[in-house]
């Protein structure tokens, strides 16, 4: 089956998030600016980086390697378009987490928002265990399950409404057990909630050494 992540316009994608009554392109941008500010990573990946959303929050001073990881090869060429000479140590991969090898060095913070509801979390984690550093720092994002609210917004970007199929929310206990089997151990979490009454968990874990 192919996955509908190749077939959405990054146009549409970044206009869905970013519309008000969404408005979690902000929300995931100011997620990975708290963690740049909290580790201070010499080397980050962003995982599901889209256009390079929240790239601008990257301070070259600090972090000196950044890899963006997208399924959708359009968007790495997008993200390598915008942030190509500005973001220092730039490298882009295309690649699916729960089947392709992540073919780089590993990082100290790997940030991973809205990306564990689309793929295998056994196979997914397992990767990126490989690809952070012992002791370096996982900070994910995953949108709560509701009985409520639609897991996929409606919006006019009708191409988004082909993820539904292959949507399933995590809640934070599922994942932290899944996590704990890759040897990711969880430190702190918090919940957001947006205005559009949608509730995320933002968890952040240590790889564990050796």
């Amino acid at each position: 089956m192919r996955n509908p992540w190749l077939d959405i316009p990054l146009a549409d994608y970044e206009s869905h998030m970013s519309m008000p009554a969404i408005d979690q392109a902000d929300m995931l941008a100011a997620q990975f600016s708290d963690a740049l500010l909290r580790f201070s990573p010499e080397a980050v990946a962003v995982i599901g980086c889209a256009g390079g959303n929240g790239f601008d929050k990257i301070d070259p001073a600090v972090t000196r390697r950044v890899v963006g990881v997208d399924i959708n090869p359009g968007y790495i060429v997008a993200a390598s378009s915008r942030f190509e000479g500005s973001v220092p140590g730039l490298e882009f991969h295309v690649a699916d987490i729960q089947s392709d090898p992540l073919a780089f060095e590993p990082v100290d913070l790997v940030y991973a928002a809205l990306v564990f509801e689309y793929v295998s979390l056994p196979e997914s984690l397992g990767r990126l265990s490989g690809a952070c550093r012992p002791g370096g720092r996982l900070v994910t994002v995953l949108q709560m399950p509701s009985q409520d609210i639609h897991a996929v917004s409606p919006s006019p970007y009708r191409s988004i409404q082909a993820l539904v199929p292959c949507m399933r929310l995590v809640s934070p206990e599922e994942f932290a057990g899944r996590a704990a089997t890759a040897g990711f151990l969880l430190e702190s979490g918090k919940t957001l909630a947006l205005g559009s009454g949608k509730q995320f968990a933002v968890q952040m874990y240590r790889r564990a050494d050796g």
